[in-house]
């Protein structure tokens, strides 16, 4: 059984600048966390180019951290109903190591 966690994340006039997704198994992994960016235009120049819209970094940064939070969060419950040690989930790789899952 896995969980998948997707959010978007929009401008000011509700277009999509960004998404944030993983899939969570319970498995004691560290969550990997894939950004996906709007490639459709939020508009177009006189000259028919398109306006793409314009993405934030440092808010990109701090939505990716959050969402990685919250990952974390689920991954540690779903591992420790699971029977493994949800402190694995911190480490990447350490769920490789047998003796932790014990």
């Amino acid at each position: 059984m896995h969980t998948t966690l997707n959010q978007d994340f929009k401008d000011a006039n509700g277009n999509v600048l960004y998404s944030l997704s993983t899939v969570l198994n319970g498995d004691g992994k560290t969550p990997v966390v894939q950004t996906v960016g709007s490639t459709a235009p939020v508009g177009f120049n006189d000259d028919g180019s398109p306006i793409m819209p314009q993405v934030d970094e440092e808010k990109l940064l701090a939505d990716q951290q959050s969402f990685m939070s919250r990952a974390i969060t689920v991954q540690k419950v779903l591992s420790q109903s699971n029977g493994i040690d949800p402190s694995l989930v911190n480490m990447i790789g350490a769920e490789n190591d047998s003796k932790n899952n014990t």
